[in-house]
């Protein structure tokens, strides 16, 4: 296991996570310099262990937000204080180039938004005072509260999506991944948390079996190419479905899956589902139900997709065991927290939050269990592979 420390010791900052993949880890860290707040992006390269400066801005209004995305070569960055306002810019990650920068005025005031690739950025909008009115008859038209704007960077404009499964989702529920050269959207269309899931289930008798989540996909391409044309139908292509009875959510991806959480209510049973990204195969792969000899126990699935394992709470203590690409079994000290993942079957990464209505503090700690020793950090935490990361 490698632990990697980004935290600024030395002066107060605050520091965002961008991207964690292969050799290099992405963030940003925004602090005071001289009066001045400065927003830095910057590259720390595990083998050489080093850090560099990839771009520096002065913020000049410390109102607005960023949102960060990465991509292979670019990183992309959207800033908004919650208005009409936004502005988009892209970055160059080897010279720290601006490849564009635009203003973007829109008609109600930001709600969020997801960069689908280095070139485009879904933004969603929704009413406020000034545009109340207008959202009134956009939505006696369509019936859609929200509007959503694809703005294409290099073109410089963006266009109206007009799909109700675009418009009546969010930000969170579009990912976008690239598969043999090709980026691939998923749309994922959840019916509300699970404890509504199962309220319709009870009242099935009422509501019928079209109760359902459903799990979209279709090239990212032809998606831009539909919502520029103002088709009011993008090809998405169902992948996944879950009526009334029944539950399934999305809970990673690794290089060869997607992996999705999937419940049937009448029996209880519960597994975690591998679709193949390249043959679109759908698999078991790990019951996650309790036998009727088994005591009281949560799943846990790792967001990578990979791994998971079964936690049970004992008195002072808590119980892993892994069910998925892990042998650990193993015990750790219930004060340390909520289970989060484990390194390498050894290391149990677990999280406690301290909140007090007003501030919270995040505290994770790594446990050794061959060893039984811990170390705990204030801070936040990221793991990938064998690496953690501290910031």
């Amino acid at each position: 296991m490698k632990v990697v420390d980004l935290r600024n010791l030395f002066t107060s900052s605050n520091v965002s996570l961008i991207e964690f993949d292969g050799d290099k880890i992405y963030y940003a860290e925004e602090k005071s310099e001289e009066g001045h707040n400065s927003l830095f992006l910057l590259e720390y390269n595990l083998k050489t262990r080093r850090e560099r400066i990839v771009a520096n801005y002065f913020l000049t209004d410390p109102a607005y937000v960023q949102h960060f995305f990465s991509f292979p070569e670019d990183l992309v960055i959207v800033m908004e204080s919650g208005e009409s306002t936004v502005w988009i810019l892209r970055v160059d990650k080897n010279t720290g180039a601006e490849k564009n920068m635009a203003r973007l005025n829109f008609i109600g005031t930001f709600a969020e938004c997801r960069a689908l690739d280095e070139s485009h950025v879904l933004l969603y909008t929704s009413a406020n005072e000034r545009h109340r009115q207008l959202f009134h008859e956009y939505k006696r038209l369509t019936g859609l509260s929200r509007v959503a704007y694809l703005y294409d960077l290099e073109e410089g404009r963006y266009y109206y999506a007009r799909d109700p499964r675009i418009c009546n989702g969010n930000a969170g529920s579009l990912l976008s991944y690239d598969q043999s050269g090709e980026r691939q959207l998923l749309v994922l269309q959840p019916h509300g948390d699970e404890e509504e899931k199962l309220k319709c289930f009870h009242n099935m008798r009422w509501l019928g079996d079209n109760i359902n989540d459903n799990v979209w996909l279709c090239p990212l391409l032809d998606f831009i190419v539909a919502v520029k044309a103002g088709e009011e139908c993008v090809p998405l292509e169902l992948i996944l479905s879950a009526g009334t009875s029944g539950l399934v959510r999305y809970v990673g991806m690794d290089d060869g899956s997607l992996y999705f959480r999937a419940r049937y209510f009448p029996t209880g049973d519960q597994r975690l589902c591998a679709y193949d990204k390249q043959t679109g195969r759908k698999s078991v792969a790990a019951t996650l139900s309790l036998g009727q000899d088994e005591e009281d126990a949560l799943f846990s699935i790792d967001p990578q997709g990979g791994r998971a394992y079964r936690i049970a709470e004992g008195d002072g203590f808590c119980e892993v065991t892994g069910v998925l690409n892990s042998k650990i079994h193993a015990k750790y000290p219930g004060d340390l927290g909520k289970f989060v993942t484990c390194v390498d079957d050894r290391f149990i990464i677990a999280r406690y939050i301290l909140s007090d209505g007003k501030d919270s503090f995040e505290f994770n700690s790594i446990y050794d269990v061959e060893n039984e020793t811990q170390k705990s950090y204030e801070c936040r935490c990221a793991v990938k592979g064998g690496t953690v990361v501290l910031y």
